[in-house]
């Protein structure tokens, strides 16, 4: 059977499609799922704007948004200082 002879309806392709990422999924090395995860989170984070993504990265770290921003300007130093919001 050749792929473009088969016509699936919307759910028989939907779970088609489930059961090749699971079984993807499964086949994949750690090494290989760290290296996709990162990529995946990446590509999300590029797609965000500036707010959008300080925004996430806020309630991410919550109290220590703080303490990551300035390690990010020790790696990074820049003049200016940090501005909080209160």
């Amino acid at each position: 059977m050749k792929p473009d002879e088969l016509v699936l309806n919307q759910e028989q392709f939907d779970t088609l499609k489930e059961i090749y990422v699971e079984r993807l999924v499964d086949n994949m090395s750690m090494k290989d799922l760290v290296i996709y995860v990162t990529n995946d989170i990446g590509e999300w984070l590029d797609k965000l704007t500036y707010g959008e993504a300080m925004q996430e990265f806020q309630e991410y770290w919550e109290d220590y948004f703080t303490d990551t921003i300035e390690e990010v300007l020790e790696i990074h130093p820049r003049e200016g200082k940090i501005i909080e919001e209160d």
